[in-house]
């Protein structure tokens, strides 16, 4: 059985991790795949019997489609096993504080990903700030907020 409480912990620990280590990143205004790949690179050493991707487009062998909102996604990362559905652990989403885009279609897709048939256990959904007490961190499960 999957403890969602560790797995939370588990993951602010690397979003620690990068704030520690790479917050010059952050400072610098690079692209979320930057930071987001960094993120990964902690998520590795924390989930070592899953496997942890970066815009990771494949559901099985087929492109990665959300049929609720009607198109393929690619999440920034994911964490579960490749080329089953008996393991999707977590579904991430990242954006910067410089990056102005809107974030309601990143929440929309962590919110329909763990709640549709096969669904990520845990979704996240991190706005990383240059100053880690400004981001926003946001954990769903069934599709609605679970902080």
């Amino acid at each position: 059985m999957v403890n969602l409480d560790v797995i939370k912990r588990n993951i602010l620990h690397c979003i620690d991790k990068v704030y520690e280590n790479d917050s010059d990143l952050l400072v610098r205004n690079n692209h979320e795949i930057t930071i987001s790949s960094k993120l990964a690179q902690y998520l590795f050493n924390e989930f070592k019997e899953y496997n942890v991707d970066c815009e990771y487009d494949k559901h099985i062998d087929q492109e990665k489609y959300n049929t609720e909102l009607n198109q393929n996604i690619r999440p920034d990362i994911i964490i579960h096993k490749r080329g089953t559905d008996e393991n999707n652990l977590v579904y991430i989403e990242i954006k910067t504080d410089h990056n102005r885009e809107s974030r309601i279609f990143d929440l929309e897709k962590i919110k329909s990903m763990t709640k549709q048939v096969n669904k990520y256990k845990l979704g996240l959904f991190i706005d990383f700030n240059r100053e880690k007490e400004n981001s926003n961190i946001i954990f769903f499960k069934d599709g609605k907020e679970c902080n």
